[in-house]
């Protein structure tokens, strides 16, 4: 620790820490403007001047300056009041006096130094600047006049979120914010406008409608991406009115701007019974007594087995948990899965196949009264884990790599705090990134080496990049204790390089050497892989192969050494952990662990697991007589997002009897026979687990209009079933929960799953299919994935923000494609695969590679999964409509 003395007080700081953050932490005030916690100190406004001794005659400021052994550091004296009110007339010599009417009064720091300086007027002259107002971008005002030139917004854009859609303009008085003096053309993400200390940077949602301190606060998880970022809602008279997120700042422009889906005008209030082919309102108990008399029937007629269930990646831990309880210790079945099947799921079993599932052994009991969503499991020095959880990376390692490979993943869209940590890793200075995707990104712009390859080759780049890196290296010994290299070199021997290259669409095999001398240099290397690789078929071949590459390149003892699968929604990883699956239980156990009766009750133990999303269909397809004849689900669009939606509706249509628990009618939802309303974020309290394994809490902060949580409803079911009663409270639930999973021992808001468990890692190299096809020869070959502006279909209902900046699903296309199709700008286009053919709106993207097109899932219409079979790739042919 380092002494030194802060006006006369002696104090003791971490060495490497600024004097500012030292004051900070012992309560010593010193007025800043430029600086910001969540980014590097500049030091530019000088308003935080503090004089230092031993030190230069000039006073520095304190934000850029670290701590000394035997500093004698004064923040307040006459001198350095003169300079900071000078420096402060500077500041107001051209700035708008307009508090009354900015919406930053009562935040905004500029005002309060004004106040704490007692500057009462400026008595200096200058040339009035024009005050070039925006009030033209989308979601964001822009009010340069206001603007004090701090660069906090420049730099949180540039650095942090990569977008760097903001800069100044000019220079010296006339510097001026500005991004061209055009509307904002960025990702509308909102971070400009929290770091802004003054009114330069407004939201326009939150424009007059209420002041500061007029709102009731609440911390909460983002409820849309598997993001889990933290922020506070803004509440008054019972409406959200912004989210704010304080010092942490980042946030991406569905969690900023996509709130109003609490309010939004199709929102359902009220149960709804299906009669005749249409719905009708009921109450509550009309429709729970219904659905408890069906299920008995059916059960009764059929068997357990003939009723299934489908957990939400929407959902909270809690309401999934009580979900599989429901059919396990209730009705006596494992006939369930949830959606992930479609994409993480498949990262779970290849990982699982190459590193074992999870296994913890000799936790502890805390045996003591605990915070709400804390573990009652301890981590003692005798514990310890194994399996592919712990391969599993969170974002604040992510950020000490020292090389990421990105494949599959169009990382912002996907996950945007998966990119921010990208951002962060991207300041060292010994950062290097390769990037391998069929479009150019965001990222590429930063990538040391980029990897073009054609749509669903990722199985041979990683076999040529792995090739590579036994032919210069190979006695390499890895860091992970690992088995069967002879049958991954066998696989290998299938290609030689040259013809690889030829099939990955490279123009050269040298780009395999490239990448593996990159990835054998590397000391900390990540890899992460996203939503557009895990959707394919055939997905869980390619999560092997990644697997096989981590066992060669990984170094799991350094921090961000490890796999980031995207898992997509806010709850997808904690649905799967939560044990809504047909073949593991909670923490991923198997049906035959021990602790399976304290998840099943007093139901005798079944071993036998149930059918998986997929395979359900395929019975319904078969009318098979194991099919089951009725469908619990606690909402999501099954027919948007399953691949084949004429199939899928074909085969759902086919069950006897639907329930769906949502809180939009949307088109599955029109197919149930009962309809319950469920609350959304911020009206219910529970909790989230992230893609990169943080737990995330909701707090409530409105009152539920006519509906109820998800568990609420789940357990009110079962108690008219006459299921065992459950925890009548979510903090209840998760202890109950979290008791009998060993995976989450020390698990507590903001920790990580596994974090202090102390891992014994080892793998088997798997062999895997190289085998990889398209069918169809139509000439382009159509992705289907995600846009940033959106988090599967929640964020497409007025009013959310984000419809404002993309309000439609749109064909984009290379322009050299549109030409040879005659096609422009907005024109309609009509799309046909072997399955199926819609019509959507154009748009031209160079990033692009020509022959390839991409279309966004998360919109009603144009419903792109018309066109898919069993994967988010297909062949289409493209005419105008």
């Amino acid at each position: 620790m380092v002494n030194l003395t802060i006006d006369g007080r002696a104090v003791q700081a971490e060495p490497g820490k600024t004097i500012l953050e030292v004051a900070k932490e012992n309560g010593i005030f010193i007025p800043y403007l430029c600086f910001h916690p969540a980014l590097k100190p500049i030091g530019s406004c000088r308003i935080c001047v503090v004089e230092v001794k031993p030190g230069p005659p000039r006073p520095l400021p304190a934000c850029a300056t670290t701590v000394a052994e035997g500093q004698e550091v004064v923040t307040n004296s006459d001198r350095l009041q003169a300079i900071r009110r000078e420096l402060m007339k500077l500041v107001l010599i051209n700035h708008a006096i307009e508090c009354p009417i900015c919406d930053k009064g009562g935040e905004c720091e500029l005002q309060e130094l004004t106040h704490a300086l007692g500057i009462d007027q400026v008595d200096l002259k200058a040339i009035a600047l024009p005050p070039n107002h925006d009030y033209e971008s989308d979601l964001i005002e822009r009010h340069p006049d206001r603007c004090i030139t701090c660069g906090r917004c420049v730099r949180i854009c540039r650095d942090h979120v990569g977008a760097m859609a903001i800069n100044f303009m000019n220079r010296g008085y006339f510097t001026e914010l500005g991004s061209g003096r055009v509307p904002l053309d960025c990702e509308f993400c909102g971070s400009c406008i929290d770091i802004c200390p003054v009114g330069a940077l407004i939201n326009k949602q939150f424009k007059y409608r209420a002041r500061a301190w007029e709102v009731d606060k609440t911390m909460m998880v983002c409820p849309f991406c598997g993001g889990g970022c933290t922020y506070e809602l803004h509440v008054k008279d019972g409406r959200v009115m912004r989210v704010y997120n304080g010092d942490s700042v980042l946030l991406c422009g569905r969690g900023r701007f996509g709130y109003p889906v609490v309010e939004a005008e199709d929102r359902l209030k009220t149960p709804l019974i299906k009669e005749n082919g249409k719905f009708r309102t009921a109450t509550w108990d009309e429709a729970l007594d219904l659905v408890s008399a069906k299920f008995k029937e059916i059960a009764a007629e059929a068997g357990a087995n003939a009723i299934y269930g489908i957990g939400s990646p929407r959902a909270t831990l809690e309401a999934n948990y009580l979900f599989q309880k429901f059919f396990r210790a209730g009705l006596g079945t494992n006939q369930l899965d949830n959606p992930g099947r479609l994409h993480y799921l498949k990262a779970v079993a290849g990982l699982a196949e190459v590193f074992g599932w999870p296994k913890v052994t000799e936790v502890k009991a805390v045996g003591k009264t605990l915070p709400p969503y804390h573990s009652p499991l301890a981590i003692s020095e005798e514990t310890k884990g194994s399996g592919f959880p712990f391969v599993l990376g969170s974002f604040e390692e992510l950020a000490q790599a020292d090389l990421v490979f990105a494949i599959g993943a169009d990382i912002t869209p996907e996950l945007p705090p998966l990119g921010w940590a990208v951002n962060k890793a991207r300041q060292n200075d010994k950062f290097k990134l390769i990037l391998a995707n069929p479009r150019t990104t965001k990222y590429d712009r930063w990538a040391d080496l980029s990897l073009r390859y054609k749509p669903g080759a990722e199985r041979l780049v990683l076999a040529g990049i792995m090739k590579a890196l036994l032919a210069a290296q190979p006695d390499r010994t890895p860091a992970i204790a690992s088995g069967n290299l002879e049958d991954l070199q066998e696989t290998l021997k299938k290609f030689g390089p040259k013809e690889l290259a030829t099939k990955c669409g490279f123009d050269e095999a040298a780009l395999f050497e490239e990448a593996a001398t990159l990835l054998a240099q590397a000391q900390a290397p990540a890899v992460i892989f996203g939503v557009e690789l895990l959707g394919q078929d055939k997905a869980e071949q390619t999560v092997m192969a990644l697997a096989d590459l981590f066992l060669l390149i990984g170094r799991p003892e350094k921090p961000g050494s490890a796999l980031y699968p995207v898992a997509e929604k806010a709850n997808t990883r904690g649905v799967c952990e939560a044990g809504v699956l047909p073949d593991r239980l909670p923490g991923y156990l198997p049906l035959d662990d021990q602790t399976a009766a304290a998840f099943w009750g007093d139901k005798p133990v079944i071993k036998e697991p149930g059918l998986d999303l997929l395979a359900m269909l395929d019975k319904l397809e078969t009318d098979d007589p194991a099919a089951p004849q009725a469908l619990y689900a606690l909402g999501g669009d099954l027919l948007r997002f399953l691949p084949n939606r004429s199939r899928a509706e074909k085969l759902l249509g086919k069950l006897k009897f639907i329930v769906v628990q949502d809180a939009f009618l949307n088109d599955f939802a029109q197919m149930a026979d009962v309809v319950l309303p469920v609350a959304i974020h911020a009206e219910q309290e529970g909790s989230f687990i992230s893609s990169g394994g943080s737990l995330g809490v909701l707090n409530k902060a409105l009152d539920a209009d006519g509906v109820k949580p998800d568990w609420q409803i789940i357990s009110e079911l079962g108690a008219k079933m006459g299921f065992p009663a459950v925890p009548g409270s979510p903090v209840r639930i998760f202890q109950d929960l979290a008791k009998n999973v060993p995976l989450w021992a020390g698990l507590a808001p903001g920790k990580t799953v596994g974090s202090g468990i102390p891992a014994t890692l080892s793998g088997k190299f798997a062999p895997f299919d190289l085998d990889i096809s398209l069918p169809g020869r139509r000439p382009f070959t159509l992705i289907v994935g995600k846009v940033l502006q959106h988090s599967g279909s929640y964020t497409t209902h007025h009013p959310c923000g984000t419809l404002v900046v993309t309000p439609k699903g749109m064909l984009a296309l290379h322009p050299e494609d549109a030409a040879s199709l005659e096609l422009a700008e907005g024109d309609e286009a009509k799309i046909i695969s072997s399955h199926g053919e819609i019509t959507a709106p154009v748009t031209l993207d160079a990033n692009l590679a020509q022959g390839v097109v991409f279309l966004p899932e998360h919109f009603a219409e144009p419903a792109a999964h018309m066109l898919t079979l069993n994967s988010n790739l297909v062949r289409v042919t493209i005419q105008k409509a």
